[in-house]
């Protein structure tokens, strides 16, 4: 990913609507396992670390990895500390030693998608879970993804099929963000038919990422809405799919 894009996500994770609504659902799918004061939880692809900062369960390791060395200062100046520098295709644990893994919109970017998730479910412990969250739906396809440097987008069949020849039981797949779809397929259809005029990437996210405070409002607390239903979402723009390692 452009390295550029860490100062927008760093600017805007702790209020924009869309950051701040995927949180609080990677917190509802969290709270079916509840990590205790003794796990061992990584964030793979921390990004500027605001899962980290935000985590609401006290635990005894709390990492966060990123191939980018700009990622991780950002996540430093969010006070976390407990930070390592690796690519999610050779993490630095020992195998079956993590209780909890994120990897929360980062196998998109992944030309290996599937060796990644082998690779997550390596360190996960028997009985460990790991949370995903990545955009859905490759009709969407619009200049964000391009931006964002996303390689595809995914339906809920073809994310439990990966997750599976991995080697991991999918618990829960549920699609986010359904209210504002038809609008987002709207607009990715009318940018395939009529490409916008060039813009630079920074005029783009500062159209996309600053909203005014009226509109951010409104969305943080559609999504809210949408989370109490979010089981039975038929689609949306994202998925949340929470994991678990077998036992045996």
């Amino acid at each position: 990913m452009d390295e550029r894009l860490y100062k927008h996500f760093y600017d805007v994770e702790e209020h924009f609507w869309w950051n701040v609504g995927t949180r609080r659902a990677f917190w509802t799918a969290l709270a079916a396992i509840a990590p205790g004061p003794d796990a061992c939880v990584v964030d793979v692809g921390c990004g500027t670390g605001i899962v980290l900062k935000e985590f609401p369960w006290q635990t005894r390791v709390r990492c966060g990895v990123d191939a980018s060395s700009i990622a991780l200062t950002m996540t430093r100046r969010r006070a976390v500390r407990d930070l390592v520098r690796a690519d999610v295709s050779r993490l630095p644990f020992a195998s079956g030693t993590v209780d909890v893994a994120l990897a929360l919109d980062v196998i998109e970017h992944l030309d290996d998608d599937a060796g990644a998730l082998r690779e997550m479910a390596r360190i996960l412990r028997p009985g460990g879970h790991l949370l995903l969250h990545v955009p859905a739906f490759s009709v969407l396809w619009s200049r964000k993804d391009a931006i964002n440097d996303h390689r595809r987008r995914y339906r809920r069949a073809a994310l439990r099929r990966l997750v599976r020849a991995a080697g991991l039981e999918p618990r829960r797949v549920a699609y986010l963000n359904a209210a504002i779809f038809p609008a987002a397929l709207v607009w990715a259809l009318w940018q395939r038919l009529h490409p916008p005029p060039p813009a630079t990437t920074e005029a783009f996210l500062d159209r996309l990422y600053y909203p005014s405070g009226a509109v951010n409002r409104a969305l943080t607390i559609l999504l809210g809405v949408e989370m109490r239903v979010m089981n039975w979402l038929p689609f949306g723009m994202s998925l949340l799919c929470l994991t678990r390692k077998p036992s045996t």
